[in-house]
């Protein structure tokens, strides 16, 4: 910032020259502004002092030639006394540093705390007083702040505030200008510097990447899809974190969409393949593809037709455990070949199992007796719930992790499939009138909004993350799959991995 000449020259004239702020001839200092700014080389303490002697001839006739003063004569008896050992020489100060700016004379009896404003952030509504009060400035009227306008502020004068919406991050010096409150009209103005810190949007600081083309398994960065189903609609949407973006990494996410066209059950199935195994893109590819070839082969319509039967005969609370019998089969069968098929595809490739690692969430549905049947099956983290128009929501498994989002459990552990209880233990039913919607996401979602494992059974939380999808939504027509993938663009702080989620509603 450049120096301010005004208030430099006052503040010479008021220390050096020991002239009252109220006695200093306003004119002659705007003489000395305008002649000092064109020519700044020539700024300095005995220049300024010898240009205002110049512009003020009473001043210096008055200090050499004062006319109450009496000329006494010399006493020759009494000599002078010895002059001292070491004399003080006042030297003048080397060129002012253009960066510096000279703080003005009735500052300096203010403490140098310097004025900070609240900090900001870009692309976010602003608005903020100025602490006079901390710094010292209780009894002054602010005329402006110079520098405000390239930031996208403004002051308001009349509220005393400064607002706007930033649009340049970073530290910013400015400059206030003020006047005391009981000052004249004619007196010069002060000015005092004024810092703001403006944060940045992190998102603009993400960085994407592309992954190496030549690596095995490549997978698109997103993916969308919709379909009609009865009075409903299904919509899915994935789309690559901006974690795997920064990194150069292919999206780790996989869903499948499958309505069978002899049956009319419909199969939904989302997988989350683990950041630490290297194929599990390939992984969650495998097991959502495999299980939507699988579950409905002719032996699995055999299942879900007894379990229909069941369900028309109005038997589901007293054959509760046949009905998910038959999804021991239908599930646990689909989700065996596609392990056997990872195991094909790690040994063709000199890889491990392991290297697949992923969750899944299967969900298979369908309307019967002017109500909606649906079966969960679920290992791992993300989750599948139904939320109902009215009531908390139900939530068709239990997500295998902590309190907080980290380790959880994959479908390619040894333990998940080669035990019966385990498999029969995770799958959950639901029979109910209707629903706002069937929801089956990957951690990506919900770790973002949900954030604790206790909260993913609230309705508050439901009805948040419900309100947020439907706001970013056409309100005049149907559920968008490209809306959706857009709303996965969603900012949480600290959640930036792969998002998936399908929806019927």
């Amino acid at each position: 910032m450049n120096i301010d000449i005004k208030q430099y020259i006052i503040g010479v004239l008021h220390l050096e020259m020991n002239i009252s702020i109220n006695d200093i001839n306003s004119e002659t200092t705007e003489i000395m502004f305008s002649e000092f700014s064109e020519n700044t080389k020539e700024l300095n303490i005995e220049n300024i002092k010898k240009r205002y002697y110049e512009l003020n001839p009473n001043l210096i006739s008055d200090i050499l030639e004062p006319q109450d003063a009496e000329i006494s004569s010399i006493d020759e008896s009494n000599p002078l006394p010895e002059p001292p050992s070491e004399i003080s020489v006042k030297i003048d100060p080397a060129p002012l540093n253009p960066a510096l700016v000279y703080e003005n004379p009735i500052a300096k009896n203010i403490p140098g705390k310097p004025i900070v404003l609240p900090n900001a952030k870009i692309n976010e509504n602003y608005s903020a007083s100025i602490p006079l009060n901390e710094n010292g400035l209780a009894e002054i009227i602010v005329i402006g702040i110079d520098g405000l306008e390239s930031l996208g502020l403004r002051f308001n004068s009349e509220a005393s505030q400064i607002m706007g919406i930033p649009s340049v991050s970073g530290e910013h010096l400015l400059s206030m200008e003020y006047k005391h409150s009981s000052e004249t009209e004619n007196r010069p103005t002060l000015f005092r510097n004024v810092t703001i810190y403006i944060n940045p949007d992190p998102r603009s600081m993400w960085q994407s990447f592309e992954p190496d083309p030549n690596s095995l398994f490549p997978k698109s960065h997103l993916e969308n899809s919709e379909v009609n189903y009865h009075d409903k609609k299904i919509v899915g949407a994935s789309k690559r974190g901006r974690s795997h973006a920064k990194d150069a990494k292919f999206r780790d996410d996989h869903y499948e969409i499958e309505i069978d066209p002899v049956s009319d059950w419909t199969l939904l199935v989302v997988s989350d393949g683990a950041g630490s195994a290297k194929y599990s893109r390939e992984g969650s590819k495998i097991f959502c593809q495999t299980i939507q070839s699988e579950v409905f082969s002719d032996e699995n319509r055999n299942h879900l037709n007894a379990v229909e039967k069941i369900l028309q005969s109005n038997e589901f609370e007293s054959k509760e455990r046949e009905i998910k019998n038959h999804f021991y089969f239908t599930i646990g069968n689909s989700l065996i070949k596609g392990l056997k098929k990872v195991e094909e595809v790690a040994s063709a490739n000199n890889a491990l199992v392991k290297d697949f690692s992923c969750t899944i969430v299967v969900c298979l549905t369908k309307k019967i007796n002017n109500k909606w049947f649906i079966v969960g099956y679920w290992v791992g983290d993300g989750g599948i719930g139904v939320y109902l128009n009215e009531g908390a929501p139900m939530i068709l498994g239990q997500p295998d992790s902590g309190e907080f989002s980290g380790q959880t459990r994959f479908i390619t552990m040894p333990e998940i499939l080669n035990n019966a209880e385990d498999i029969f233990s995770r799958i959950r039913l639901a029979y109910v009138e209707d629903f706002k919607a069937l929801v089956l996401m990957t951690d990506g979602i919900s770790d973002a909004w949900f954030h604790t494992d206790s909260n993913l059974f609230k309705k508050e939380k439901w009805d948040e993350l419900w309100q947020e999808i439907k706001s970013n939504q056409s309100q005049q027509s149907e559920m968008s799959s490209v809306k959706l993938l857009d709303w996965l663009d969603f900012w949480v702080k600290g959640e930036y991995d792969d998002r998936t989620i399908v929806i019927l509603s």
